[in-house]
């Protein structure tokens, strides 16, 4: 291939958001395909000390580092991206001392673009003058010939990185410019504060041929963001989007049509296979198990073994994330198991983080009774085990005198402790937090804990971590260890949890508002049912997407074993359609286009 790509984003090296995910899980693919490929991101010294290994700068590049340094006091570092096997080479950007041209090149982007950022704070400085100093390095490697006669193309991801696009653009560089939106800034803006129905409005504006005023963004407060997004998308050579919702969203709200969707993947080489995880489902299942009865138990009994563990995980975004869709179709759920004999529980987990104080005290007690109880047992067994043989030879009754006295004495101090617990309900959340939008409406669908409750719910905001000192999993671990992963959303553009929980054989459920829901609808239809399944929210009521979801909760529940288990297999079988050996074709055509 005789081009060069450099791909600019904010989150090389830098992890703020989902895109961190899409750029590391594709390296291997693009390198393979395309033998000259650059990451381009940010230098923080504490980040990069994790994920970037320093390397002496190459001949070819020393020239134009040398002279970003000297020329504009901008140091660029050269070396690997440490995200694969064979990591990608990188370059991070040091822009500190570009800071003080901070107003400058707000002036220049309002001068020749009309993007209006008067009064903006760090969340959007920072990553301009960033993407400023990618636009100047990209200007410099392109006059210096760094590359000779090969073709350059730069790949911009979303506005963080855009004003390095349009610096090329105001500059007439040949470089041809390649732009990514994940998801419009004023698309996502408009879903989570509710005022108006995105979709709605969407389709009110094809109707009438009509795209998003910019005066809707400047009354949703979100005019720079939205007009550099809009910059790009027009002055970019390719505009693409990660799905057809957002290539949809992106017609309207950024007033141009895509002329590529690069769908999001996964590298499944790197998820283990369904022989290993059978087994590692027995393994984290009991761990999760382990956590559950030191959270019940002082309070009441039931039968772990005949539990399910469904779950919802992602960013705070109560209404986006249909945290709200979630929980509501719990509550009716619990109402209607209610009235059945069966003595299956759920235990909802909702793996949310958000701001914590500590972890909640009534946990950690129950926590060490737990173990306590368990480690007094398993100092005793030796002494069972040797008083049984004893009874055995003499001939007495098997159970006399199995358990010595301070065993017995320990043992009914522990129980008390229990006891004394029989009075009061489990906890909602794991962790001491906030009163918030979640406790709310678990409060409000009287999701409880109470003994009676077929669905118990635990709120663990934080994230989920091996040295957690309560489930003791990492993210991946729990979600290989529980039974369904539950992901309404209102606003996805791509949707990444249903895929990775999917890749790693547990049933999952989307939406048909969000990307990836619409690809496997597309490319599945009926027959992902019950393994990766699509809950429809278009043009529905509210009423009637909760009453959709807890059917699509009771199907699972209603399941045999088996029937469970062969849902597992189809779930992992119909992740590979997003593995990035079959989609990274799509990157080659944006970038040959």
């Amino acid at each position: 291939m005789d081009y060069v790509v450099l791909e600019a984003s904010y989150e090389v090296a830098n992890k703020v958001g989902g895109i961190h995910t899409v750029l590391t899980s594709k390296s291997a693919r693009m390198q393979e395909k395309i033998p000259e490929f650059y990451e381009i991101g940010p230098y923080y010294k504490k980040k990069a000390q994790v994920e970037f290994e320093e390397k002496e700068i190459p001949n070819k590049f020393h020239k134009t580092f040398v002279e970003m340094e000297k020329e504009l006091g901008i140091k660029c570092y050269y070396g690997n991206w440490v995200v694969a096997e064979k990591s990608p080479n990188c370059i991070l950007i040091d822009h500190l001392n570009l800071k003080k041209k901070t107003n400058e090149i707000k002036k220049e982007l309002w001068d020749a673009f009309k993007i209006d950022s008067m009064g903006t704070d760090e969340w959007f400085n920072e990553p301009v003058i960033w993407s400023k100093a990618v636009g100047l390095l990209i200007e410099k490697l392109e006059k210096n010939k760094v590359f000779g006669n090969k073709k350059i193309v730069s790949h911009f991801h979303e506005y963080l990185s855009g004003t390095g696009l349009l610096h090329l653009k105001k500059i007439k560089s040949k470089t041809k410019t390649v732009f990514t939106t994940h998801a419009t800034v004023l698309g996502r803006t408009i879903a989570e504060s509710r005022k108006q129905d995105l979709y709605e409005l969407i389709e009110k504006g094809f109707k009438e041929k009509q795209t998003a005023s910019n005066e809707l963004a400047y009354s949703y407060g979100v005019q720079s963001k939205h007009l550099l997004e809009k910059a790009c998308a027009l002055n970019a050579d390719v505009f693409t989007s990660v799905s057809k919702a957002v290539a949809k969203e992106s017609e309207f709200i950024l007033g141009k049509k895509c002329d590529l969707i690069l769908p999001n993947g996964l590298d499944l080489d790197k998820f283990p296979i369904m022989e290993d995880l059978s087994i590692l489902h027995k393994q984290y299942r009991d761990r999760i198990r382990h956590f559950i009865e030191a959270y019940f138990y002082p309070y009441y009994y039931f039968d772990i073994k005949k539990t399910l563990f469904y779950f919802i995980a992602g960013r705070y975004e109560f209404h986006n994330k249909g945290i709200d869709l979630f929980i509501d179709a719990l509550g009716e759920l619990n109402k209607e198991l209610k009235k059945q004999k069966s003595d299956l529980k759920i235990i909802a987990f909702i793996w949310i983080a958000e701001e914590t104080t500590a972890r909640n005290l009534a946990v950690m007690e129950n926590m060490v009774i737990h173990q306590t109880i368990e480690d007094l047992m398993e100092r005793e067994l030796p002494n069972i085990q040797r008083q049984l043989f004893r009874n055995l030879m003499e001939g007495q009754k098997l159970e006399t005198n199995l358990f010595e006295k301070d065993f017995l004495l320990n043992s009914k101090k522990m129980a008390l402790r229990l006891k004394s617990k029989k009075e009061v309900l489990p906890p909602i959340s794991a962790f001491e937090t906030r009163e918030n939008e979640i406790l709310k409406s678990i409060k409000r669908n009287n999701l409880l804990n109470k003994e009676e409750d077929k669905v118990k719910i635990i709120y663990y905001p934080t994230y989920l971590s091996t040295a957690d000192g309560l489930i003791g999993l990492n993210y991946y671990e729990a979600i290989i260890g529980s039974h369904y992963g539950i992901f309404p959303s209102y606003y996805e553009p791509w949707g990444y949890t249903p895929l990775e929980t999917a890749a790693l054989a547990v049933p999952s459920v989307t939406t048909d508002l969000g990307g990836y829901g619409q690809f496997i609808e597309e490319t599945l239809g009926k027959k992902a049912e019950g393994s990766i399944q699509v809950l429809k929210r278009k043009g529905k009521t509210y009423k009637e997407e909760v009453k959709e979801m807890k059917n699509k909760m009771k199907d699972i529940y209603l399941m045999t074993k088996q029937q469970r288990m062969q849902k597992k297999i189809n779930a992992k079988e119909y992740s590979f359609l997003a593995d990035w050996r079959n989609l990274i074709e799509n990157y080659i055509k944006a970038y040959e286009s």
